[in-house]
């Protein structure tokens, strides 16, 4: 920031005086320089005197010229806008006259243009009420395309209307055109109608019909198809959905389409309306089955003959195979509609009815290809009050299924084949899992995802309800090892589930495509699985353990400070007092292997080694006195016979006994060393150094404290 000339003042007199007070006399020789200067400035300053700078006086002089000329040019500027400004004022009032007279031309062009249009279309109007009587019927066509063909063409009449505001021309093209529409539709219906049955259309399935129509015949049809194809009513006739009830509606159907499906809408009436004995309401297979039997006959056909008819008359991406099949299906819709109050009524009838509907659906899909966004019978059961119904029935079905399950015969049993051994999965899981698995093929071809989630919620559901009957089992004589084989075949199933694309889908509707992370559906479930069985593996160890314990007294409390060496010329064998303690450990591992699934039969193994190692470790080394020979034996009993016993079902098993395995090297090192290693543990304070020295005896796992108490335990070091 720029100072200002009293703040630079100031600085300079504090910097030439500063704070010392004998420096005042310097004010004066300031004031006297100040002053000086002051003077010089005003001499240069004074255009008068004749010292000035001539530079200033220029400077001044041009100034003033400037300013004249400046002014000289202020005053033609303006006597120039007065001048303009009268010209423009003519010219204003000269445009304003073309404007008026410019607005009348246009109105003019859009009369003519009017009366263009009125006499085109009374023009097409003549041509069509001459031509119509007549054979050239691709002439007909063009003129009412001429009228009515794309309405966003100007190649029609009605097309050139759609941005021109004349409502009553309008309303005269669109009457016109609905008029003719209609004629020519009755025409053309009927001729179409009429090759149809010289063709013997339609074919139902009987032995003794052929479908076998001339070449002739069905190059007229393919014609007459294009035609009723192109012409096609004022308005947009695809917006006007039908509605079979008020919440089922179906995308209109193209005429050629109707006229194919009309001679099977006739037979269906006959057959399923009225007092008709084929019309039960407890046998919807009947219908069911006629309109795939229909299809599966016909489809075919229509695809190979008419497809062609439509492509030529523009229709690009419109499926005239699939289209046939939806005209059936709507048939059965329409049915479905009326009779399903009734139906829902008796909950047994209505259960009859969700599996035939569904094992329509299927059928539909697999042989036809019928697309999924299609109307279909489905969507007559997903209205709200019918779904809420189908809800109640799967919730108990399953749920009496659920109890047949676990009370059926051998629920318990291991299923087949034996591939499955490994997973040892008992039968009512695996009929559990077959029941969650039917729930899903019955809902995920419904519509609407919130739909499906309702049926998920089901299975989540029933899931809970499952893992609730284990819980309530597991302390009764079923056995752990069953339960833990459930619950572990339930897990990862349902763990394999939630990353199939069905159940993805169903979570990103759950949550929304943008969720930060893709979960399981299944992730609540799963988590509470198992938690429930690591508790189960946890208490299954335990027991086995405690088992184990209760038979070591005898070994535990053996002679083993006095125990004699042994003699070099005899082999180790086990202790006497062992025999039992090994028994039962060999029995529960090898019954455990025979009933578990393998990858919880790993788990809890090394859990039981864990504890034994704990256990050995706490309660027999730690209190116990070795001698050399004691020391011997108790290092043959663990490496010769309690590893390798574990060692039939784990690789390196010293690696689960770690603190055996390193218990046994320091009773076992020799005397002089075992005296060194003490001594280093029990004089020095350096953590690191007790680590050195202990892994130079291959002695990785025991704390240095821990080390120094399991050398305390032989009787052959002095204290």
């Amino acid at each position: 920031m720029m100072k200002t000339p009293e703040e630079r003042i100031i600085e300079r007199i504090n910097k030439e005086i500063g704070s010392d007070i004998k420096n005042l006399h310097k004010s004066e020789c300031l004031v006297r320089e100040y002053e000086e200067s002051l003077r010089d400035i005003r001499a240069k300053l004074s255009l008068e005197d004749p010292s000035v700078s001539s530079v200033i006086k220029t400077t001044l002089t041009d100034a003033e010229n400037v300013s004249d000329k400046v002014e000289r040019q202020i005053e033609k500027v303006e006597k120039f806008t007065e001048s303009l400004s009268e010209k423009l004022d003519f010219r204003t009032s000269i445009v304003t006259g073309i404007g008026d007279n410019l607005a009348k031309i246009r109105d003019l062009e859009h009369l003519i243009e009017y009366f263009k249009i009125l006499r085109d279309i009374q023009d097409i109007s003549q041509e069509l009420k001459a031509s119509v009587g007549g054979r050239d019927e691709a002439k007909i066509v063009g003129f009412y395309l001429a009228l009515c063909g794309e309405k966003e063409s100007c190649n029609s009449v009605i097309g050139r209307l759609q941005h021109v505001e004349a409502p009553h021309l309008k309303t005269f093209a669109n009457q016109t055109a609905s008029y003719w529409h209609d004629i020519l539709l009755e025409k053309f219906s009927k001729d179409f109608e009429s090759l149809l049955k010289t063709i013997r259309w339609p074919y139902l399935g009987h032995a003794s019909e052929v479908l076998n129509p001339s070449k002739d015949s069905m190059n007229k049809l393919t014609i007459l198809a294009e035609y009723l194809f192109l012409i096609k009513p004022p308005g947009d006739p695809s917006s006007e959905h039908i509605v079979l009830s008020p919440g089922v509606t179906c995308p209109p159907i193209s005429h050629p389409t109707q006229l194919l499906i009309k001679p099977f809408r006739q037979r269906f009436q006959f057959h399923f309306t009225g007092n008709k004995q084929t019309n039960r309401l407890d046998k919807p297979e009947w219908y069911f089955t006629q309109i795939i039997n229909w299809a599966k006959d016909n489809h075919i056909f229509v695809g190979e003959n008419f497809q062609v008819s439509a492509s030529r008359a523009g229709l690009a991406d419109f499926n005239v195979r699939l289209e046939f099949v939806r005209g059936l299906v709507q048939l059965a819709m329409e049915k479905l509609c009326e009779e399903i109050e009734q139906i829902a009524q008796d909950e047994h009838l209505f259960a009859h009815l969700l599996d035939e509907v569904l094992s329509f659906e299927q059928d539909l899909k697999e042989s036809l290809n019928y697309p999924n966004a299609f109307p279909s019978a489905i969507s007559v059961l997903t209205q709200a009050q019918y779904i809420v119904k189908w809800l109640n029935i799967e919730r108990g079905f399953t749920t009496n299924k659920m109890d047949a399950i676990m009370t059926g015969e051998s629920p318990w049993e291991f299923i087949e084949p034996s591939n499955f051994e490994e997973l040892k999965i008992p039968k009512c899981a695996d009929q559990f899992l077959h029941l969650l698995d039917a729930i899903r093929e019955r809902y995920r071809n419904l519509p609407q995802p919130g739909h499906q989630l309702q049926f998920l919620q089901l299975q989540l559901e029933l899931i809970d309800n499952f893992r609730r009957r284990l819980v309530q089992l597991h302390n009764t004589n079923i056995g752990f090892t069953k339960i833990l084989n459930a619950v572990n075949y339930l897990t990862s199933v349902l763990r394999e589930w939630g990353e199939n694309v069905h159940y993805l889908h169903l979570h990103a509707a759950l949550v929304g495509p943008d969720a930060p992370e893709i979960n399981s559906v299944f992730e609540k479930p799963v988590e509470e699985l198992e938690h429930w069985q690591r508790k189960l593996v946890k208490e299954l160890a335990g027991k086995v353990v405690d088992d184990i314990k209760a038979k070591s007294m005898p070994y535990r409390h053996d002679l083993w400070v006095t125990m004699p060496e042994q003699n070099a010329k005899e082999p180790f064998i086990l202790s006497i007092t062992a025999g039992e303690m090994f028994q039962i450990m060999m029995q529960c591992l090898h019954n455990l292997e025979m009933d578990l699934s393998a990858n919880i039969f790993g788990i809890v193994l090394r859990l039981i080694a864990n504890q034994l190692d704990d256990f050995f470790l706490d309660s027999m080394i730690m209190n116990t006195k070795f001698s050399v020979g004691g020391a011997a034996q108790f290092q043959f009993d663990m490496t010769r016979n309690l590893f390798p016993l574990f060692g039939q079902y784990i690789r390196k098993p010293e690696l689960q006994f770690k603190s055996v395995a390193d218990s046994c090297i320091l009773l076992n090192l020799p005397r002089g060393s075992a005296i060194l290693l003490h001594e280093t543990l029990r004089d020095s304070s350096d953590l690191e150094s007790h680590r050195k020295s202990l892994r130079e005896v291959k002695v990785g796992n025991l704390m240095p404290p821990v080390a120094l108490d399991v050398l305390e335990r032989r009787t052959d070091i002095c204290f």
